[in-house]
């Protein structure tokens, strides 16, 4: 019965992939995981992957980390939909989210937020000259602050939970209610990460947090992690904040690594490079470039050394020259052959998007397919939907 599933599966993604309208110059038979050196870790992945729809106390995690072709969360959504609804993979849960609403910036509405009063938003990426300080920014890499003493916002999840931490920091003497149903209750600091905690004495799929603050007071939220019962399945952590770099947790999130050990990843897709190369070819740096990723990979691997490692290579762009004028950024293939150098020094994977657009100059055909907005820098909901169809078949195939 398995087996007849899991060929299901194989169908129902090739239906996917065969109904949408690629561009001439696309080449989905690219979409595979290639290994320019060792191929050890991505199979000690797959047989974790293979365990865990066989087994029903098998639990794996994937992390998916980028710029804002994962804040707006079609992509990675879609690769976590299609975990969870086209195999035999049940869910464990989406690990950190953040209250994107209260930053004033987008994300992909799978789950809800609403907020009330004023809040100040930051990105490490690109922090906020009106937050009144620079905020302990960690996994999440954003950051929403307010001293607003009528403040507070709802969450609402898909699936039940039974604790909150709530990442951030606040005046001394501020101790956030959280209210859920009939229920009042009191946070208390978060032993484990830098904030608040909540548990409750029931899963819930919705609450509000209440700061309670008082003149002269502010609460700051760096990120959520609601705690679902299950343990087992798959896990799909994403975390990408617009403008990213390989040096933006590295260089300015201070609670990465704390915050990073409760991820503790079996595979990590790294979606980082677009916003690095986004710079004439006699600008950009290719030794910078793979020390910056250095940095980034060694922090992943001091956490889990077995972990796998998927390389994104950047998507055909333009990029902006000046202020408003956009040219093509000539910078892709460059980094297409970095990342194929670094994923064999690690022994990574590539899933190499540059090469399935169809290279240099596809973004246009791809625009005009109705797959990338007009900026020809990033997808439309149904360009990430498309992608986050292949990867996943690239990583289940």
């Amino acid at each position: 019965m398995r087996r007849i599933l899991l060929i299901l599966t194989g169908v129902l993604c090739c239906v996917i992939l065969s109904g949408q309208d690629l561009p001439s110059c696309a080449r989905p038979d690219s979409s595979f995981l290639r290994h320019p050196g060792s191929t050890w870790r991505t199979e000690a992945f797959r047989a974790k992957l293979k365990a865990c729809s066989e087994a029903p106390d098998s639990c794996v995690t994937i992390w998916h980390i980028g710029g804002s072709h994962v804040q707006a969360g079609w992509f990675s959504s879609r690769v976590r939909h299609n975990f969870d609804s086209l195999g035999c993979y049940p869910s464990a849960g989406r690990g950190y989210i953040f209250p994107y609403p209260l930053a004033h910036t987008n994300y992909d509405r799978s789950y809800n937020v609403s907020g009330e009063g004023e809040w100040i938003g930051s990105r490490s990426s690109y922090p906020n000259k009106k937050m009144p300080y620079r905020p302990s920014w960690g996994i999440t890499g954003i950051a929403a602050y307010t001293a607003d003493t009528t403040a507070f916002f709802g969450l609402g999840t898909p699936e039940p939970f039974m604790r909150l931490h709530i990442m951030g920091d606040a005046s001394e003497n501020v101790t956030p209610l959280v209210v859920c149903g009939t229920d009042t209750l009191k946070c208390v600091p978060d032993t484990l990460l830098h904030g608040f905690m909540v548990e409750f004495p029931e899963p819930v799929d919705s609450l509000q947090l209440l700061p309670m603050l008082k003149d002269g007071e502010h609460f700051t939220v760096t990120g959520l992690l609601p705690e679902v019962p299950a343990s087992s399945g798959v896990r799909y952590v994403s975390t990408g904040v617009n403008g990213a770099r390989t040096t933006t947790w590295t260089e300015r999130c201070p609670e990465f690594e704390r915050e990073l050990s409760l991820v503790h990843p079996d595979l990590v897709i790294l979606g980082l490079g677009i916003n690095d190369a986004a710079s004439s070819p006699k600008n950009f740096k290719p030794d910078k470039f793979k020390a910056n990723y250095r940095k980034l990979l060694d922090v992943i691997l001091k956490e889990n050394p077995d972990c796998a490692l998927v390389f994104i290579t950047n998507n055909d762009s333009w990029r902006y020259s000046g202020r408003r004028r956009m040219v093509h950024n000539e910078n892709g293939k460059t980094v297409q052959k970095l990342m194929f150098e670094l994923a064999g020094e690690y022994d990574g994977a590539v899933w190499d998007l540059y090469e399935i657009m169809g290279g240099s100059g596809s973004a246009g055909a791809w625009r005009d397919a109705g797959l990338m907005k007009n900026d020809r820098l990033h997808f439309t909901k149904e360009g990430y939907w498309l992608l986050g169809d292949m990867l996943y078949k690239a990583l289940t195939d």
